[in-house]
């Protein structure tokens, strides 16, 4: 009789687990869409945190799960380290709040990076969490079209911080679109296009237009049917310059003028921002180039320019967090395109055609992400941002999937929420 009750728990075990996933499952989705969608800008609900209430959920399941060995991976190790990095310059940085706050700015992601790497943990999963993602995205352009090109706020405020966030989501819509069957998916992901592509043309922003550039670029190289990329491509672009008109097509011009006034200044804040750098090769702390910036600012500046940010990426990382931050910042990103070609050159591996082309189709969303995140980020000053982080969980999250083999197929899989 004992041995009876053991068997069926243990028969029963498994069960509670997937319902204990499919909840966790579920909060993950929930504050993408918190933190993407904004939903307390908009609604009266501010008050009730939800940003840091679906933060506390997601920390409670991933302490108390069990699973944290399963997001041992050297992106997770070099992004712990990064956010390490950020803390040791808190007691030394010039100011000591901004170091401070910048950790903890990292550290608030972990708990979905870490939720996400485990969670996401099936094909069916991941087909979901891929159409959540776009679907935040065409929610956050729609708001966009309505409101001068602007989001809601928070990483979308500023049009151009909007329009990087949408070049890391096209290629997933782009992909998606060429391999998607069925007419309805299709038309969705060819419609979610439209609208990242309308959403960037009114946001007036040249550093998106540079990241969409690049991105296509990408996007068309490592295409499998590049004439029909092709034309598509061309479809979009028609659908940008007769949307845009003149005003756009005379703005987006000026992209190539270093001498323009934007374009100028943000080459000074380089200049200074490598002096920084040379003066202080270890860093000095994070957010603290506008803290140190007035003595090293270039003659260009008439006055002195206190919290004037780097406009770039790569010239708030190498001052900021000096050789080390470079080195493990530079790390995380060539085991991540490891992985990325990778899970390219896997589909032949899985046992599911089909499973093995969609796994195909994200490894060249990831490229084309990639290109245009960094493209648009070397005029932005987004190190901090979440986007990257976010997509290196995704990311190692497939990999798991496929080098585990534990994913079963679509419609084996049923409650995924």
């Amino acid at each position: 009789m004992m041995q009876r009750e053991e068997n069926i728990a243990v028969a029963t075990q498994p069960q509670r687990l997937d319902k204990t996933t499919s909840r966790w499952f579920f909060f993950t989705l929930l504050y993408l869409f918190i933190d993407y969608g904004r939903p307390q800008d908009v609604l009266p609900i501010g008050f009730l945190k939800p940003g840091m209430i679906s933060i506390l959920i997601l920390s409670m399941y991933v302490l108390f799960s069990g699973k944290i060995k399963l997001t041992e991976s050297k992106q997770t190790r070099l992004i712990w380290c990064f956010i390490g990095l950020t803390a040791i310059y808190i007691p030394f940085a010039r100011n000591n709040f901004y170091a401070y706050v910048t950790t903890k700015g990292m550290l608030l992601y972990m708990p979905f990076i870490l939720s996400t790497i485990i969670v996401v943990d099936s094909v069916a999963r991941l087909k979901t969490f891929v159409s959540f993602m776009i679907a935040i995205m065409v929610y956050v352009c729609i708001f966009s079209l309505f409101h001068h090109g602007q989001g809601s706020g928070n990483y979308f405020k500023d049009e151009n911080d909007l329009s990087l966030y949408i070049d890391t989501m096209l290629p997933f819509c782009y992909f998606l679109f060429l391999y998607e069957k069925n007419r309805m998916k299709k038309m969705a992901y060819g419609l979610s296009m439209l609208i990242g592509i309308l959403a960037i043309v009114a946001s007036f922003s040249r550093g998106g237009f540079v990241g969409l550039v690049c991105m296509a670029a990408v996007a068309w190289w490592f295409s499998p049917r590049k004439v029909v990329s092709l034309l598509i491509i061309a479809t979009l672009a028609s659908t940008m310059y007769f949307y845009g008109g003149q005003r756009y097509e005379k703005e987006m011009a000026t992209s190539t003028d270093i001498q323009e006034g934007t374009a100028r200044a943000r080459i000074e804040s380089w200049k200074s921002a490598w002096r920084m750098f040379l003066d202080n090769p270890f860093g000095v702390g994070g957010n603290n180039f506008q803290v140190r910036f007035p003595e090293y600012q270039t003659d260009y500046f008439k006055r002195g320019m206190w919290g004037r940010v780097a406009h770039s990426l790569w010239f708030t990382l190498i001052p900021e967090l000096g050789i080390v931050g470079i080195y493990i910042y530079l790390s995380l990103l060539f085991y991540n395109l490891k992985d990325i070609f990778w899970l390219k050159n896997s589909r032949n591996k899985l046992k599911n055609s089909r499973d093995g082309e969609y796994i195909y189709s994200l490894s060249l969303s990831f490229l084309a992400s990639f290109a245009g995140y960094f493209a648009s980020g070397t005029f932005l000053s987004v190190l901090y941002y979440p986007h990257y982080w976010y997509l290196t969980a995704l990311l190692v999250a497939i990999s798991r999937i496929v080098r585990n083999k534990t994913y079963q197929g679509l419609g084996e899989v049923s409650e995924v929420i």
